[in-house]
């Protein structure tokens, strides 16, 4: 069985903003769905300018970026030995990649990439690493990079890579069976549910969800809920007219729109009005269905 190309009824405006670059997404085998979200790969032209930056939004995943040519770096960290591991992270990341740049990736589902790691992912969550995260993974990751930047095409490294995560994957533990459950219903919630809702509706006890997502995660299970009902702020502002901010506020859950600017600051990085602008200006004339799309690959 073999991967094939992921299929999106729409795409959203950052996708459409890469596609000069051959942006393009491929599923997992049927194996590493669970845990694999996809695979992804750009290049950028040699003769392009100046480097294109792109924000990358938490959700509780985490990704391993192949540096094949030129050079790219995450929040100033650039790939060290051509890779960068960027694991679970409480805030929005900068992505930059420079002209010439060729880039392949994993993005591993929330929570499920630790099926691939050798310890808690709270040990190096919130950190971008190069190949020193080697030490963190079940596979060979200095003989995996330099085999996918000799492979000759995209196929031939998907292959290359879901035979080392397939390997990985057979000598681990797994996940913890009520993981995907629990986190699926804190991203139904969008943050407003109260935990202990989550908690009652789950069936664990409160440290039993804090010791899952400390092991898995890497964040709280507050944590998690923030990023979520901040993805869903950035769903409401990026609809064609947003509402005034105090009511997407409201609409998120949020009493106080003073509330609602803390938490969406300090995981984006910028107020709401800020991103407002942001949109605006990159994505005009914004449209509709974006605001389905609340996840960076």
């Amino acid at each position: 069985m073999t991967s094939t190309p992921a299929q999106f009824p729409q795409q959203a405006a950052w996708q459409r903003n890469l596609a000069p670059f051959g942006y393009r997404q491929i599923l997992p085998v049927r194996a590493l769905a669970p845990y694999v979200q996809h695979y992804w790969e750009l290049a950028l032209p040699a003769a392009q300018q100046s480097p294109h930056s792109e924000l990358l939004h938490p959700d509780g995943g985490s990704s391993l970026l192949f540096q094949l040519a030129g050079e790219l770096n995450i929040n100033g960290v650039r790939a060290h030995q051509g890779v960068l591991f960027s694991p679970t992270a409480a805030h929005s990341a900068q992505l930059s990649l420079a002209a010439g740049v060729q880039v392949f990736a994993v993005r591993f589902r929330p929570g499920m990439g630790a099926a691939f790691w050798r310890c808690a992912a709270s040990e190096f969550a919130g950190e971008v690493l190069g190949l020193d995260g080697a030490h963190y993974l079940r596979f060979d990751l200095p003989a995996v990079t330099e085999q996918l930047q000799a492979a000759p095409d995209l196929p031939s490294r998907v292959a290359l890579l879901e035979a080392a995560l397939c390997g990985a994957l057979a000598g681990s533990a797994g996940i913890a069976s009520t993981l995907p459950q629990t986190l699926a219903l804190l991203r139904a919630s969008r943050g407003q549910q109260p935990l202990t809702q989550i908690v009652a509706q789950s069936g664990l006890g409160q440290r039993q969800l804090e010791r899952l997502c400390h092991r898995y995660l890497g964040l709280t299970a507050k944590q998690f809920s923030r990023l979520h009902r901040v993805a869903y702020s950035r769903e409401l502002l990026k609809q064609v007219q947003p509402e005034p901010l105090a009511d997407v506020a409201y609409g998120a859950g949020y009493s106080d729109q003073a509330h609602f600017s803390h938490d969406f600051k300090s995981v984006v990085g910028l107020t709401p009005g800020q991103y407002l602008r942001r949109v605006r200006a990159r994505y005009h004339p914004a449209e509709q269905a974006d605001a389905a799309i609340i996840h960076r690959a």
